[in-house]
């Protein structure tokens, strides 16, 4: 492993080396202000678990076959069917699909291959990973370069601070140039403003609280045309409907594009579900799942975020800011939750 310090006067300027020294793939060990300059300790080459991101694209770009817009109930009896249809259904399964989009995709699996392709596992393979990267394709927004706000919802722990903390990161360095304010309104749990503070400290940007709503419009205003508002909110609890009010309305005034809720992505399908179903009345208009480096079974994601029909912008695929963050790319999620197993499915 290569351990390196750089030093410059701002944070924007020391990410910059960073990636120019050691390239996109570096991880960030710790960043602190010494003196009047940044200090960013990096390191590069640096091994991972094969489950912490999900793995390169192995399959081209394909259309989505007809009949696959949403999730339906499948006739038929798939342990009635043919050996390669079952293997399906049982790898599906145990990747967590919920059980009515397993029986969609196999029902498809089972309508579009031959006998022949359905008994080969890594054709079935491939053709199941072009089904789930359609679906997830008519699921999927990249944040726009013109966005001007991107306030962060979800329950507690789920990660909103540090993926802020990302958001920012990757925007002083793709974006160089532009405005970026970080501001809190977790006025709730102890410490969680002063560690966003600290970030924007680092990154040597401003940072504000919101206490009421109005604050909000007045950040947008010193963040002025054309630059980057990224908030984080207090995570609210299950049943607590005050907390959703008083969120609700600190974001009087925010359009449902620049609302993203966050996943976690190691939850089961149900628990994610409910999340999304708690915070609809704030209108997300796009989802973020968290803790992919932690989950077992992605099926569940994939599952929950057909079932929410909802646009899934980012992954989060570790604690490390700004690495650990990157743009849904539905090839690669399809294939990261449809692995492949030597000597076929299983």
């Amino acid at each position: 492993m290569l351990i390196k310090t750089f030093k410059a006067s701002t944070a924007t300027q020391a990410l910059a080396e960073v990636r120019q020294a050691l390239g996109p793939d570096t991880a960030l060990l710790e960043t602190r202000r010494v003196g009047g300059r940044i200090e960013v300790l990096a390191a590069a080459e640096r091994p991972r678990p094969v489950t912490s991101r999900p793995p390169a694209n192995e399959i081209g770009e394909t259309s989505l076959p007809r009949n696959v817009g949403g999730i339906v109930e499948a006739g038929g009896n798939i342990s009635d069917s043919a050996d390669g249809a079952a293997e399906l259904y049982e790898q599906l399964r145990a990747s967590g699909f919920a059980q009515e989009l397993t029986q969609r995709i196999v029902s498809l699996a089972r309508e579009r291959l031959v006998q022949r392709q359905l008994a080969d596992p890594q054709l079935r393979l491939r053709y199941t990973r072009r089904v789930i990267s359609g679906l997830l394709r008519r699921t999927t927004a990249v944040m726009a370069a013109n966005t001007g706000l991107v306030a962060l919802v979800g329950a507690p722990g789920v990660g909103k601070t540090t993926t802020a903390a990302k958001l920012a990161a990757h925007a002083l360095v793709e974006q160089r140039g532009r405005r970026v304010v970080l501001a809190s309104a977790d006025t709730r749990r102890l410490g969680g403003a002063e560690q966003l503070d600290g970030y924007a400290r680092a990154f040597d940007v401003p940072f504000y609280l919101v206490r009421e709503p109005n604050d909000l419009a007045r950040i947008r205003e010193r963040a002025g045309e054309g630059g980057l508002v990224l908030l984080d909110t207090p995570g609210v609890p299950r049943a607590d409907r005050r907390g959703l009010a008083a969120l609700a309305m600190t974001l009087r005034g925010v359009s449902s594009s620049e609302i993203e809720l966050l996943l976690s992505a190691d939850s089961d399908s149900a628990t994610m579900a409910d999340v999304i179903r708690r915070f609809q009345p704030l209108e997300p208009g796009a989802l973020c799942a968290t803790r992919t480096d932690e989950t077992v079974r992605p099926g569940h994601l994939v599952s929950a975020v057909a079932r929410a029909r909802l646009p899934l912008r980012h992954l989060g695929c570790g604690p490390d800011v700004p690495e650990d963050l990157e743009p849904v790319d539905p090839n690669k999620l399809a294939a990261w939750a449809v692995p492949g197993v030597a000597g076929g499915m299983r």
